[in-house]
C-alpha cells in the first residue's frame, strides 16, 4: 500500500512538472515570437504580403490562411468585423498555407486580382462561392473565372495576370515561415507575434484591442 502511495505520488509530481514545464516553454516561444515581431517582422511578415490598413497603433494581425479551407471562409467575417473596427490602427496581412488540391490555383486568382487593386474584393467572391468550386467530391475550380466577374475586374487583364504571374516562390517561402512558427493549419492568427489561442470573434478583438491599448502606454 507505502509503495503504491509512492508512485501515485510520483506521478503527480511528474505531471504537475510536466504542465509547469510546458507553461514555461510557450511563455518563452511566446516571448520569442514577440521579440522577433517587434525586430524585422520575419517570418511574420513578408515584403510580398497582402496588407492593408493604417497601423497607427503599430498592431500587426497575420492571418495564414487557404482559399480552400473551410473553417477560413467560416471565420473571414469575425476578423473582417475586427478589421473594419480598426482599420486605422491595426494592419492586416496574409499569409498563405496552400493545405489543399485546388488552393494553389485559388491563390494565383488574388495575386492576379492585386495587380489590379481588386484583392479584398476578389476574397470575399472566393470565400462565397467555395462551396461550389470547393467541393471536397467535386471540385470546380475554374468555376471562379465566372464568379470573379462580380468583383468588377477587367477579366481579359485577369487571365493575362494569372497566366504571368509566379507565386511558387512566395507560396514556398510562406510555407516555410508558417512551419518555423509551428503552423499547421488554417487559419491561424497572430497579433504583434502572440498568437491567437481561441478561435472566436471575442479572443481575436480581446487580443487586438489589448494591444491597441498596450501600444497607447
Amino acid at each position: 500500500m507505502k509503495n503504491k502511495k509512492v508512485v501515485l505520488l510520483t506521478l503527480v509530481l511528474l505531471i504537475i512538472g510536466f504542465v509547469i514545464g510546458k507553461m514555461y516553454y510557450q511563455k518563452s516561444v511566446d516571448k520569442r515570437n514577440q521579440e522577433i515581431a517587434r525586430e524585422n517582422g520575419a517570418p511574420f511578415v513578408r515584403a510580398h504580403s497582402p496588407s492593408v490598413g493604417k497601423n497607427l497603433k503599430k498592431v500587426t494581425i497575420v492571418e495564414f490562411l487557404d482559399p480552400e479551407c473551410e473553417s477560413c471562409r467560416a471565420f473571414h467575417p469575425a476578423i473582417k468585423k475586427v478589421f473594419n473596427e480598426y482599420k486605422n490602427e491595426t494592419r492586416l496581412v496574409v499569409r498563405y498555407l496552400a493545405n489543399h488540391g485546388n488552393s494553389k490555383f485559388a491563390i494565383r486568382l488574388l495575386e492576379a486580382a492585386r495587380l489590379q487593386n481588386k484583392y479584398g474584393e476578389a476574397m470575399e467572391v472566393v470565400f462565397k462561392y467555395q462551396p461550389q468550386w470547393g467541393n471536397h467530391h467535386n471540385p470546380q475550380p475554374k468555376l471562379l473565372w465566372g464568379f470573379l466577374e462580380e468583383a468588377g475586374l477587367d477579366m481579359k487583364k485577369l487571365r493575362s495576370d494569372f497566366e504571368s504571374n509566379n507565386i511558387d516562390e512566395m507560396i514556398n517561402l510562406d510555407k516555410e515561415d508558417a512551419y518555423e512558427l509551428g503552423v499547421r493549419g488554417t487559419p491561424t492568427f497572430y497579433v504583434n507575434g502572440k498568437v491567437l489561442k481561441s478561435l472566436s470573434y471575442q479572443s481575436l478583438l480581446d487580443l487586438v484591442e489589448s494591444e491597441i491599448f498596450n501600444s497607447i502606454l
